[in-house]
């Protein structure tokens, strides 16, 4: 206990942080371009402390429980092996859906990055790219845990770097005209909002890493709480800075022929790229995205190798490994071959199912622990009234959702 104390704070901000910013991030301004900025930040505001109330919640749930306890753990002992099983069911979804949206991205930002020559008059450039490009990210899955988390490392660094430097100059390029559209007599945009909220759930997630921090921190929930807040507060900062930055140098009505493209990655750098000051900052800004889309994809992809691994009993030999990155890999990958425009649509998806796993599942949790009068070493404020108030907004957040698959509600 008194070990656990002495842990800087600091692991939980950076874990919290990275484990929330990637990939996703370069959806928000494309689903978001219809609302356009102010509407904008009030809900990524709004999601996010949904998002950190979740992530709270599971901490109330998971201080019951020994340090190390995880997900599997807490569902199975509080709600049963049937609520488990679906949750398991859930979480593969998500993990696959997430990977077939960054094979998507891979081939968009690819495919828009380099000179392709007689490649690209192909129709099938991008897909091939998707297919080649995440097979080498997939080897570097099987080849060992280790090489995946020495290159992540580098990842990390190299995309902090990157994403200053382009930041920097394209907010120096920011206009006030384009940013609150003052040259347009449109001013229809909250009913934009509806739709767009469930993209924003994918863009944070990061209740899922509570358990990794109570394993490391021990029965010292004070010190994950700040970490929560801190770090996703970070993630929040640089959401809203990307908006601003999308907002500001490309105009809303440019954003439609952007999503009549597909709204992909590759897509939305390009737009920038012609905005950009200079060559540099250009150059920075697509090393940017592609580091962001290797370590989301590496991220993912190692999670899911290894539930598969766990799930289907498959040894830590290299034809077991092969096997796992079969199944891992070639759902998704096969997919966005036939598919490869779906990185919008498939983060929709996966926000659905995080709101499934990340909010319906511990409220469920908290509800019953409660109700139960468990001992706790740490609780919620709010009472009922925010924790059956947490339930009503994530459901709504599936029922927009639902909504706007049957086109009950208006996109941008």
């Amino acid at each position: 206990m008194s070990s656990s104390k002495k842990k800087s704070i600091l692991t939980a901000v950076m874990i919290t942080s990275g484990c929330t910013i990637g990939a996703g991030m370069f959806s928000l301004p494309v689903v978001s371009s219809g609302m356009w900025f102010p509407f904008s930040a009030f809900c990524l505001l709004i999601i996010w402390y949904m998002n950190y109330l979740a992530s709270i919640y599971v901490l109330e749930v998971n201080v019951q429980f020994s340090p190390g306890a995880s997900f599997d753990t807490l569902v199975k002992k509080i709600l049963g092996n049937k609520w488990n099983f679906t949750m398991g069911l859930a979480i593969a979804f998500l993990l696959y859906i997430l990977l077939y949206a960054y094979f998507s991205a891979f081939g968009s930002i690819i495919s828009n990055t380099v000179d392709l020559g007689i490649l690209k008059e192909n129709k099938w450039s991008q897909s091939i790219l998707s297919i080649f490009f995440g097979g080498l990210l997939a080897a570097v899955v099987w080849s060992s845990t280790s090489f995946v988390g020495r290159i992540s490392t580098l990842l990390v660094f190299s995309m902090i770097l990157t994403f200053i430097i382009s930041m920097s100059g394209l907010t120096l390029n920011v206009e006030a005209v384009k940013l609150f559209n003052t040259g347009s007599q449109d001013s229809n945009y909250s009913q934009y909002v509806w739709a767009a909220l469930p993209y924003f759930m994918t863009s944070y997630g990061f209740a899922s890493i509570v358990p990794s921090l109570y394993k490391y921190y021990g029965k010292n929930p004070q010190t994950i709480k700040k970490g929560l807040l801190c770090g996703s507060l970070i993630a929040l900062i640089v959401y809203l800075l990307f908006i601003v930055v999308s907002f500001g140098n490309i105009s809303r009505d440019a954003f439609i022929v952007l999503n009549q493209k597909g709204g992909n990655m590759g897509v939305l750098v390009n737009a920038l790229q012609q905005n950009g000051t200079n060559k540099i900052i250009n150059i920075t800004l697509h090393i940017f995205s592609n580091f962001a889309i290797i370590s989301s994809f590496l991220a993912v992809g190692l999670s899911l190798f290894d539930y598969m691994a766990d799930k289907f009993s498959f040894q830590d030999t290299p034809k077991g490994r092969f096997n796992s990155a079969c199944i891992t890999f070639l759902p998704p990958g096969i997919a966005s071959f036939f598919f490869p425009d779906g990185f919008i649509q498939a983060i929709g998806f996966a926000g659905l199912v995080m709101v499934f796993v990340f909010f319906i599942i511990p409220f469920l949790m908290v509800d019953k622990t409660r109700r139960l009068k468990n001992k706790t070493d740490y609780k919620v404020g709010g009472g009922k009234v925010l924790l059956y108030l947490f339930l009503f907004s994530s459901l709504l957040i599936v029922v927009f959702h639902i909504m706007a698959m049957l086109n009950y509600l208006p996109k941008w």
